[in-house]
């Protein structure tokens, strides 16, 4: 005689070893031996749904509902292998018969939260989470999740409180730990960012996203030797992980190690040939060997792969003023503030090339617009202050000079100029003090910004 609870035991333990083809065998039998045996049906779907079968998955689910129309966990779990295989409009049919039927399914609630977060509807994630937790205050991970709504609101300590609620659950809760350092580190507190951050690495020393986070903060901090160790073991952990690259590129870069970066820029477009953002850190370090037709090249890629990327025509600008292209870089400068119209330094670059192609007034006018979006951008006042010179408007020069000085009193240049312009109305003893004080910090090493 069959004893159909010890052969679906059996199946049960072998998904629990994560064997589940060999699960699926035994509960098929199982099903062909007891053709109404639910439970058969449910174990042997979800097998499936842990192998990626997402549909097989779903044919199972589906005949529990022949033989049991009003079950409520053969939908959840019908939508939940809707929701894996990325058909979210069915899941969340799926997830809401089971609440219609189970008004109390914290888990439907939860899993239809997870879909509304997925497609950026925050109101409904949260209200579908705060009545997940009415009816599972202790479920960790819906904490978490909901934590991340208020992440993506700016609710920052609401979101801490949530991620303190579910360690408080569950200390060992990686996702929590994980959470509450992005939390930390938006609000500045990256002493205890890091501590959480190393929990996780404590709780799980394989949990490659620990180790990326950790190493941007080093990387933040100028610790960048220690950023270094973080993203080799991270790529050690996941040899795919194109972000690993990109962000190791830009330690080497801070280090000066200038071919090992674009080693990783390398590596990192062959993973993902589509990846903007490596062609424009290529592109960057390419300029800085001096390589400006492959810097050209690489923001020409990046542009043509995302024609909305300011940065990428932020520096096609660079290149195309470092090649005497002033046209052309006019044109990018131009489409940056198209896309970005309070960018105070595309502004200020634009009027550059402006100056250069003798357009003084559209300088002057770049000038002024970069200064009225940010009255504290001391190069701004700096340029303005060289074109006013060479109208010959030297009260006015002294005046930007000073300015500049002022915003930022280790700008070499500003008072270079500042002496020039006060020799040229004849204030020779200014002249020499601002002279005197740009040689002397000269010798100390304070050479300044790099300047427009």
């Amino acid at each position: 005689m069959l004893n159909e609870k010890e052969v679906l035991e059996r199946g049960l333990e072998h998904i629990r070893r994560h064997e589940y083809d060999q699960a699926v065998v035994v509960l098929t039998r199982l099903i062909e031996l007891s053709p109404k045996y639910a439970d058969a049906y449910m174990s042997c779907g979800f097998a499936c749904e842990e192998m990626g079968k997402f549909h097989q998955a779903i044919d199972y689910y589906s005949k529990v509902l022949l033989f049991a129309p009003n079950e409520p966990s053969a939908f959840f779990n019908r939508g939940r292998a809707y929701h894996r295989s990325g058909n979210l409009h069915q899941a969340v049919s799926e997830y809401e018969r089971a609440i219609h039927l189970k008004p109390d399914y914290a888990e439907a609630y939860f899993q239809r939260g997870r879909v509304s977060f997925s497609q950026g509807d925050l109101e409904k994630a949260l209200q579908d989470y705060n009545k997940a937790l009415e009816y599972a205050p202790d479920n960790p991970d819906i904490y978490t999740s909901r934590g991340l709504v208020y992440i993506a609101q700016k609710q920052i300590e609401l979101a801490i409180k949530d991620y303190d609620t579910a360690i408080d659950r569950d200390p060992g809760h990686l996702k929590a730990h994980g959470n509450r350092g992005n939390a930390l580190e938006m609000i500045g507190d990256i002493d205890n960012a890091i501590i959480e951050y190393n929990k996780v690495i404590e709780l799980n020393d394989c949990d490659h996203k620990a180790y990326m986070n950790r190493g941007y903060i080093f990387f933040k901090m100028d610790r960048y030797e220690q950023a270094l160790a973080d993203y080799n073991k991270a790529i050690e952990l996941d040899p795919k992980n194109v972000k690993a690259f990109c962000s190791r590129g830009s330690v080497y870069a801070k280090l000066n190690n200038r071919k090992r970066a674009l080693e990783d820029y390398d590596q990192a477009i062959f993973l993902a040939p589509r990846n903007t953002e490596a062609y424009i850190r290529r592109g960057l370090v390419r300029l800085n060997l001096g390589d400006k037709t492959g810097a050209l090249e690489d923001f020409n890629k990046a542009i043509e792969l995302e024609p909305n990327n300011s940065k990428a025509w932020y520096n096609r600008g660079i290149i195309h003023s470092k090649l005497g292209e002033f046209e052309d870089a006019l044109d990018d400068y131009t489409e940056v503030i198209k896309r970005i119209p309070d960018d105070a330094p595309a502004y200020c670059y634009r009027g550059v090339v402006h100056t250069r192609l003798g357009n003084i007034q559209e300088a002057l006018e770049d000038y002024d617009k970069a200064l009225k979006i940010d009255p504290g951008y001391s190069i701004a006042y700096y340029n303005r202050g060289l074109v006013m010179r060479f109208q010959g408007h030297f009260k006015q020069a002294v005046q930007d000079f000073t300015q500049a000085i002022n915003l930022d009193p280790g700008y070499v240049p500003a008072f270079q100029n500042r002496s020039v312009t006060f020799s040229m109305i004849g204030d020779r003893e200014q002249a020499q003090r601002d002279m005197e004080q740009a040689e002397l910090m000269l010798q100390e090493g304070q050479s300044g910004k790099i300047k427009i």
